[in-house]
């Protein structure tokens, strides 16, 4: 089945397109001269003939020439994926789209780049004229490894909790990108800036960073308080199992009585039962239970094992939460949960997998086992304090980093880990005591989520500095399957030292 339609995506990836026709008159009734272009002149010729583009190009145009053309003739254009780095949940057909000519001339597409960039692969335009197929052209989008991931050093909000028509800064710092741009709202930006903004409501702000190897992000929550009268608060303080019935507390913390809602227990975010909460009064506090709902746990208690897992968890997540469909208007919505794991935790130490991991630097791709003599970098485990020690190419401003993730079967292939409820990651991070001064390194630890790369907060030492502490939150991401990047970037050589991750560890907690 083949669908027409005018500037419209066939997938999340892609935002709108456009196209254009100029009519100089040329006889004959097909389509010639197929090229794709890094862009259009005037009169829909291509700029130039380029057939390999990269995840940063800021559009890929597509020409051909109409000769013959008679009244309300139709020429589409599919954009189509091949093969390459697309997730197999989408849609060869990219893009589609259609322009009506009534007279001979240049034919100009252009398919624009989507906010995080393009998706590494094997593509091809194929035009049709009134629905036969006419010409095809492939063309590849690459990824090109000799350069960095773009790194956001800075992505801030001032304040970041306003009240409803209040305005906020948003301020950002970005390097070794090609395009940058911020959702929603803001659009293609500057390497740096501020921008003020007045959210009607809470509202995530995105950056992203993209070069020609792929793109960075970094979000960021503002909550916009809506000013009204007296209000409840409800929260949940405690919770406990009473034979195989889960019993809670609940407390009104607000200044006002709170009206009949509901609460509702949730089992590894699957919501399993709700019970009705008469009002409770300001102050007042009560237990409730969840009668109608038989708990069986595979462990006998909520305090759980002590056992853990390096792939995975089997630990059993319980969320109850106070007026969960939101049916009482409270002061404060976000404090309505309490949760709790129970169950061996998961643990995940990243030393364990440092030899599977691939590496790359400033000087190219690595491969494992490697010497600390290599002057394009090294990469080594130290058993004395389980620590990750990283060494860049002996350049100014050299980088190394690898990507993590669980073995697999086929050689190379890295199976990516779900992060699990309540999730952290920590290691102290430094220079050894044998690094030369005045070297220093910046330590960034970041995930790859749907070939989206998102790095953290990064952590700089100087040579002489004491080991510093590392810790991400993954509360957020809890169910997402990732994999993790270690960075390390350099101002000088480190040798005959090295940059260290000691005990990177990602623990889930109770």
């Amino acid at each position: 089945m083949k669908f027409i339609f005018t500037l419209a995506c066939a997938t999340s990836l892609v935002i709108p397109a456009y196209a254009s026709c100029s009519m100089p008159p040329v006889f004959g009734p097909v389509l010639s001269e197929v090229y794709t272009s890094t862009g259009l002149k005037s009169d829909n010729q291509p700029k130039d003939h380029v057939d390999i583009f990269y995840m940063d190009s800021p559009g890929i145009s597509c020409s051909a020439r109409l000769n013959g053309a008679v009244e309300n003739t139709t020429v589409t254009i599919q954009w189509i994926y091949i093969k390459g780095d697309m997730a197999k949940q989408e849609k060869p057909l990219v893009l589609e789209e259609s322009l009506v000519c009534n007279t001979d001339g240049y034919l100009g597409f252009t398919w624009a780049a989507p906010p995080s960039g393009y998706i590494a692969g094997e593509y091809k335009a194929v035009l049709y004229l009134n629905d036969s197929q006419q010409g095809t052209k492939s063309f590849a989008i690459k990824k090109d490894l000799s350069v960095p991931l773009p790194v956001i050093s800075s992505f801030t909000a001032t304040p970041s909790t306003v009240a409803q028509g209040q305005k906020v800064t948003l301020r950002w710092s970005v390097t070794g990108a090609g395009r940058i741009n911020i959702v929603p709202s803001v659009g293609d930006v500057a390497a740096e800036g501020t921008i003020d903004l007045t959210p009607s409501s809470d509202t995530t702000y995105t950056i992203r960073a993209i070069s020609r190897q792929g793109t960075s992000s970094r979000s960021l929550s503002i909550k916009v308080l809506h000013v009204s009268g007296l209000k409840p608060d409800l929260i949940i303080t405690d919770f406990w199992t009473s034979g195989n019935v889960i019993s809670y507390r609940i407390k009104n913390i607000g200044d006002a009585v709170s009206c009949g809602c509901h609460s509702c227990l949730y089992k590894n975010d699957y919501p399993e039962a709700q019970v009705y909460v008469m009002p409770l009064a300001p102050g007042e506090e009560r237990s409730e239970a969840f009668l109608n709902y038989h708990f069986s746990p595979r462990y006998s208690s909520l305090a759980g094992g002590a056992t853990s897992s390096e792939t995975g968890t089997d630990a059993v997540n319980i969320r109850i939460c106070a007026n969960y469909d939101k049916s009482c208007a409270e002061n404060n919505e976000d404090n309505n949960c309490l949760d709790y794991n129970f169950g061996p935790l998961s643990r995940l130490s990243f030393t364990r997998y440092a030899g599977s991991a691939n590496w790359q630097c400033s000087a190219g791709g690595l491969k494992w086992p490697m010497f600390k003599s290599d002057r394009d970098g090294w990469v080594g485990i130290v058993s004395a304090d389980n620590s990750l020690r990283m060494n860049p190419p002996r350049t100014k401003g050299g980088w190394i980093q690898g990507t993590f993730g669980i073995p697999s079967d086929i050689s190379s292939v890295l199976r990516p880990y779900t992060i699990p409820h309540k999730a952290r990651f920590n290691a102290r991070v430094g220079l050894t005591v044998d690094t030369p001064v005045p070297a220093s390194a910046k330590f960034t630890f970041g995930v790859i989520d749907d070939n989206v790369t998102t790095y953290f907060q990064p952590v700089t030492v100087k040579a002489g500095d004491p080991m510093q502490d590392y810790e991400v939150d993954f509360y957020q991401l809890a169910g997402r399957q990732v994999k993790f990047i270690f960075r390390v970037e350099s101002s000088d050589p480190l040798l005959p030292g090295s940059a260290a991750w000691i005990e990177p560890l990602l623990h889930q907690e109770r």
